[in-house]
C-alpha cells in the first residue's frame, strides 16, 4: 500500500480478495480503501458489522438475481462486477466449443438474454423484452450460461413454451396475435422474471409495459417463414479514409417480410470492392471454428458480424453478400 501511495496518491487502492478469511487473518483488508469481496455474498452482512467502516463491494459476481439482491438490498455494499461482461475465446467445454458463454453480450456483442434481464433490473428507461424456450432449448443452446430461452417464436407445432419477460415496468401485458394472455406486476416475478406457460400457436407475441396504464415499452417476437434474403445493417456509411476507421456490419438471414430467421444457418459469401478490408467475421456460435478472416462464414441463429476497415485513400468501399438460394444485399461505406 505504501508503495502504491508514494507512486499515486490520487486514487484509491482496492483488490479483489478470494477468500476473505483468509485475507483477514493476515490484516490485508485493512490495508485497503475498497475491499473486493470475489464471489463471498453471504459474508456482507457479518463483515459489516464487524468492520463498520469497511468499504465493500462486489469484485467478481455470478449473474444470479440472488446476487444482485445482496447489493440491491443493503446500502453498505457499494456494487457489483459480473464475471462476465462478453463471451470470450478460451475457459472452453468440450471440443468443438471453444469460448466461454458467461457473458452478457455473445462473441459479436449481440445482447443475450442475461444482458437484457440486466437491464431490466439496472435501467431507469423503461423496458420490456421476451425469450421463450421448450423442454429442448437448454441442451440445444450452444454451451452458453444463464437464461435458456431464446429469442425466437419459432417452435414445434403443439409445443409448450415457457416464455420469459425481462421488464421493469408497473405491469406487463402478454398478446399473442392480438389476444390477451394475460397481465402481471412485479410481485408477480420469481427471482425478477415474470413467467408464462403457453402452447405456441405462429404469429406475433407481444410483452406491453405500462406506468399508470400508458405504454411505456413494447417488445415483440414474430414467427419467420422460410429465409428469403440477406440484411446488411452497418453500424455506419461514413467514414474517415485513414485506414484506421471500422465498420461493424451486422448480416442477417430474414424471410420474405424481413424477420430474422432464428435458426437459419446459410453459409454467406462477402466480395469487397474498393479501399477497404475486411478486419475479422464471426457469428457468435461457440462450437464455429471456420477461420475469422476468411470472407465465407456461416450465420448462426440467423445473423453474424464483419468488421471492416476503411482504406487509406477516399472512395467507396461496396460490400455485397451472397448465399445460396437467397436474394444477396450490397452497402457502400464511402470514406472521405
Amino acid at each position: 500500500m505504501q508503495a502504491v501511495k508514494a507512486l499515486d496518491r490520487t486514487r484509491p487502492v482496492t483488490a479483489a480478495l478470494a477468500t476473505v478469511v483468509m485475507s483477514d487473518a493476515v490484516g490485508l483488508p485493512e490495508l485497503l480503501d475498497a475491499v473486493g469481496y470475489n464471489y463471498q455474498e453471504a459474508r456482507y452482512p457479518a463483515d459489516h458489522a464487524q468492520y463498520p467502516h469497511r468499504v465493500i463491494y462486489g469484485s467478481e459476481n455470478s449473474q444470479s438475481y440472488g446476487a444482485w439482491r445482496a447489493v440491491a438490498t443493503n446500502n453498505y455494499i457499494a456494487g457489483q462486477f459480473l464475471w462476465t461482461g462478453i463471451d470470450y475465446l478460451g475457459e472452453a467445454r468440450v471440443w468443438p466449443n471453444r469460448a466461454s458463454g458467461a457473458g452478457l453480450l455473445d462473441l459479436c456483442g449481440f445482447k443475450k438474454p442475461s444482458g437484457w434481464f440486466r437491464q431490466s433490473l439496472w435501467s431507469d428507461r423503461p423496458m420490456v423484452y421476451l425469450c421463450a424456450s421448450t423442454n429442448n432449448t437448454s441442451a440445444n443452446n450452444g454451451g452458453r450460461r444463464g437464461f435458456g430461452g431464446v429469442e425466437s417464436w419459432n417452435w414445434p407445432a403443439g409445443s409448450a413454451v415457457t416464455v420469459q419477460c425481462f421488464a421493469n415496468c408497473p405491469e406487463v401485458t402478454l398478446t399473442l396475435n392480438d389476444q390477451i394472455i394475460g397481465t402481471k406486476t412485479p410481485a408477480d416475478a420469481v427471482n425478477g422474471v415474470l413467467t408464462w406457460e403457453i402452447p405456441f400457436a405462429p404469429g406475433r407475441l407481444q410483452a406491453i409495459g405500462r406506468t399508470n396504464g400508458v405504454t411505456a415499452a413494447e417488445f415483440t417476437l414474430q414467427t419467420a417463414s422460410a429465409p428469403a434474403r440477406i440484411e446488411l445493417l452497418p453500424d455506419t456509411t461514413q467514414w474517415h479514409a485513414n485506414g484506421r476507421d471500422v465498420c461493424h456490419l451486422e448480416y442477417r438471414i430474414v424471410d420474405a417480410q424481413g424477420v430474422r430467421v432464428p435458426n437459419a444457418g446459410d453459409e454467406v459469401t462477402f466480395t469487397l470492392a474498393g479501399p477497404g478490408r475486411l478486419l475479422g467475421i464471426g457469428n457468435a456460435d461457440l462450437s464455429n471454428s471456420e477461420p475469422c478472416q476468411d470472407l465465407t462464414h456461416r450465420a448462426y441463429q440467423g445473423r453474424g458480424l464483419a468488421i471492416l476497415q476503411a482504406g487509406d485513400t477516399p472512395g467507396g468501399l461496396t460490400v455485397q453478400a451472397t448465399a445460396p438460394g437467397l436474394t444477396p444485399a450490397a452497402v457502400t461505406l464511402t470514406g472521405r
